[in-house]
Order: structure tokens, then sequence, then C-alpha cells
């Protein structure tokens, strides 16, 4: 078996499949063979796998709406993984990586070299054991494109606007209350709280945080009494409670954060780490919020080998602190409508770019 891995967004995995194509800008298929695989990853998860199904040829025809890609190959889909399915590049599926070609494995995504053998067959058994969505897939196709282009745009605005890192202080005009109630990390955490049920969750405080209060009220109020069952041993599930908030989507993770204002970084990070160790095939999204001038900081420890080699940095975003308010402002009054993938409007990733 015969086996290449390449990088795309949203959009273009979905053009792919409408076309039965996959292009470059150069030459690159003559080493290509009929029946070899090609598996597609959006947004760091493995999302489809193509099968080579003809011979390469050149066309300009437009297919893409981001280049011509005139060096085509034809190919046929096998599977495509619904959304809540995706295999995050976790556990054995980086180590495969990172055994073929280190740490900095973007470079053999992004050249598309070749994996083969048992390796191969590994990847695409982890396909085989989740449902094919490929069917209602193609029978949406054109409304998930749309979709897709929207949040390509979306992402545009999004990017630009993080270039342009105008800030802004203003007083607070809340009212003062006491120290605890005051504080900075509760603060952070009720938002985090209101946002997490705006989106439709269910939300878990940090079991040594739910009786903390804030504005005359805990934070555990109309929050979750007990997280759902993981499937974890004891010690593992101590840990994962101490995790400052986690939004839950039908009896599932789907964000976890770590709100971090004192001096070290470090134990949240590494409840982080404990999070991905346990649980590696686990879609669930981790960010760190922290006053904006820490972000470096973050960034830093967040590279260190250790939580390098389970990709922590990969999957780990950073939110300011100082956006959280100014996003549950332009949200509150929308439950329902809004999906949790909101918070990444105001999150920065730290993964290499490949």
């Amino acid at each position: 078996m015969r086996l290449r891995i390449t990088k795309v967004d949203e959009y273009q995995f979905l053009s792919c499949l409408k076309h039965s194509l996959w292009g470059s800008r150069s030459a690159r298929f003559k080493d290509w063979q009929k029946g070899d695989y090609l598996v597609f990853t959006v947004d760091k998860a493995l999302s489809g796998y193509a099968e080579v199904s003809g011979a390469p040829f050149q066309s300009n025809e437009r297919v893409w709406d981001n280049d011509v890609f005139p060096y085509r190959i034809p190919i046929k889909f096998r599977q495509i993984l619904a959304k809540g399915e995706r295999i995050p590049i976790l556990g054995d599926i980086r180590d495969i990586l990172v055994s073929k070609w280190g740490n900095s494995y973007g470079w053999g995504i992004l050249n598309q070299q070749i994996i083969t053998n048992s390796e191969a067959e590994k990847i695409i058994s982890m396909f085989t054991s989740r449902p094919n969505n490929i069917v209602q897939t193609e029978l949406n196709l054109e409304q998930l494109l749309q979709e897709a282009e929207q949040e390509r745009k979306n992402n545009s605005v999004v990017k630009r606007a993080k270039k342009v890192r105008f800030k802004v202080e203003t007083e607070p005009t809340l009212e003062r209350f006491t120290a605890e109630e005051d504080s900075t990390h509760s603060k952070a955490q009720n938002a985090l709280i209101k946002l997490g049920r705006i989106t439709g969750c269910s939300v878990w405080v940090a079991s040594n945080d739910r009786n903390r209060s804030f504005h005359g009220k805990t934070l555990g109020d109309e929050c979750l009494k007990q997280l759902p069952n993981l499937g974890l041993n004891d010690e593992a599930t101590r840990k994962i409670s101490l995790i400052d908030i986690i939004w839950i989507k039908q009896n599932s993770p789907v964000c976890a954060f770590e709100v971090e204002t004192t001096t070290s970084i470090y134990s949240g990070i590494l409840r982080m780490s404990d999070l991905l160790s346990v649980v590696p095939a686990l879609n669930v999204k981790l960010y760190i919020v922290a006053p904006r001038e820490r972000q470096d900081k973050v960034g830093n420890e967040l590279t260190r080998p250790t939580f390098r080699k389970i990709g922590l940095n990969d999957f780990c975003k950073f939110i300011p602190i100082e956006e959280l308010n100014d996003l549950l402002s332009k949200v509150e009054g929308f439950g329902g409508h809004i999906q949790p993938t909101i918070i990444d409007k105001i999150a920065t990733g730290f993964g290499e770019e490949i």
C-alpha cells in the first residue's frame, strides 16, 4: 500500500470531491500510481481519503478558486468523515509522521512524501473504523461548499483583523466588588461559562473553583455537577476535572480552557497535556486564556520539547483575556444560533504552518 497526505481547507477538500481531481502547480505526479491513496487533512485532522484512478494530465480549466493548478491527477474518494468524526493528528497518527519525518513533519505533508506498507495500512484502518459519510456529503455537496466558502471569508476577515494589533485600553464599567469577586481569573471563567451556554454547550467548572463567587453567584451555578463518563480511570478523571472550563456537547468535550493570570502558566498547560495524553483521539479544542502581554510566554511554554512531542503546540490556541467580554457582548441574545467555533474569532494558534 502506498499513501500520501496533504493539507487543504474545507472548500478545497469539497472541490476535490466535486471534480474527482487533485492538482498541483508543479509536475509532481510522474511517480504516482493508479491505486495510490491520498489522505486529506483539514484543520489538522484527517478528514477523508481518495484513490488515484487514472493517469496524470494537464489542463487550465478552472476547478479551484485559489489557483489553476494545471498539473492534475484523477482521484476517486473512498471515505469522508463527518466533522465530529475526524481524526486529530495526535497519538498513533503523529507517531507515524514523526517516525517518518521527525518533529517538523510538516514538510513531508507539504511535499506529499510517500508512506508505505504497515504505516499506510494503519492510517487507512483508522478511517475504516469510523462511519463513512461520503453519501451524505455528496447529497449535500453544494450547500456544504457554500458554507465552506463563507467560513473561508470569515476566517480571512479575522486574520486581517489580527494583523492590526491596535490595543485600546478602557476603564472597566463594572461596579467594584470584593477582591475574590473582582479577580481577573473569575471574570474570565464567568465569561467563558456564559459563552459556552450561548453556544448550546453544557459547562464544566474546575472542581476546585466551582464554589468561588462572582457578582454574588457561585461559578458552578447552572453548570454540570459531574463530568460525563469518558471511559478514563479515576486518576485521569481527577486531573481533567481541574481544567478551568470545559464546554461539553452530547456528553463529549468540545473546548477546554485554562485561564492563566498568575506568574506560572506551566500547571495549566500540563493539564491540557494530560487531556491529550489520556484521550488522544478526542476531538476537543484547547485554549490558554491569559493577558495579551503574556502571549509570547505561553508560546514559549507550549513549544517545550515535552509538549511538542505530543503535538500540544499544534492544537492549543491563545485567547487574550481582554477580548472575552467584547465577544460576549456581541453574541449575547443569540443563544441557539451560535456554534462553539465562535471562540476561534479571538484565538491565535501556535502550531507550525504546513
